[in-house]
């Protein structure tokens, strides 16, 4: 199902309130990211939904079994894995797991295992989490060094405030302070709008960084060297 090690990571931040139309955004996303960043062809992409973005709903498949079915022996970790037709993606429904995985340790150590056994068969993973979740970030070595995420937007009246409460707990919570934010469902005129005063925001109350995603073709592209057998590829940070 899978072809290599683990190049690339992506963190999205989904803030409270999530909609169908983010949940389509970041499948979008994914979706342009396994198509366009590899030169040579599809780039393997895993997306695990541990926020319940319902990222496998925007590409029409409906999950039988999550990473907790898998977990508790009820199917095998390859089934809660969802396949989506005519790409190179596949879904993993995690946030039962996770939420799990955040309040009992031993829990935890499962949790981390199975997600590294199917990350490390791909080259580009994107993990979704709800603020309230971000300490699981601690629990995988490439994971716990990211510096930034992405934040799904739409034109729901609360988004700023959303995104605002989203951006402040995930800088309590980890070293993270530069947001990505991915519009969605508005013209560029409210989205800059929205940029620009969450933006404002956000630098002069927390000193975050805030920024608008940059279009697929614009992401810097890093060539992975060659590494010997048994070796761990090195860690590049996409952001989605």
């Amino acid at each position: 199902m899978f072809g290599r090690r683990p190049a690339r990571w992506s963190l999205v931040v989904q803030p409270a309130g999530r909609t169908a139309g983010q949940a389509s955004a970041i499948a979008r996303r994914a979706q342009e990211i396994s198509e366009r960043m590899a030169p040579s062809g599809p780039t393997a992409t895993l997306i695990i939904d541990g926020a319940r973005s319902q990222v496998a709903h925007a590409f029409g498949r409906k999950a039988r079994y999550d990473l907790d079915h898998a977990l508790a022996g009820d199917c095998n970790l390859g089934d809660a894995v969802l396949a989506v037709p005519g790409t190179s993606l596949w879904v993993l429904p995690a946030a039962r797991a996770i939420d799990r995985a955040c309040g009992e340790e031993g829990q935890a150590a499962r949790v981390t295992q199975a997600i590294e056994s199917v990350g490390a068969r791909v080259q580009h993973i994107v993990l979704t989490l709800p603020p309230t979740r971000l300490a699981f970030l601690r629990r995988i070595r490439e994971l716990a060094v990211l510096r930034q995420a992405l934040i799904p937007m739409d034109s729901s009246p609360d988004a700023g405030t959303a995104a605002l409460a989203a951006i402040r707990q995930t800088m309590s919570e980890t070293e993270i302070a530069a947001f990505h934010l991915l519009f969605s469902g508005m013209g560029k005129a409210a989205a800059g709008r929205l940029l620009s005063g969450t933006a404002a925001i956000a630098r002069r109350h927390f000193g975050a960084t805030v920024s608008a995603a940059e279009p697929v073709e614009e992401l810097w592209r890093a060539e992975m060297p060659a590494q010997p057998a048994g070796e761990r590829l090195p860690l590049v940070e996409t952001v989605l």
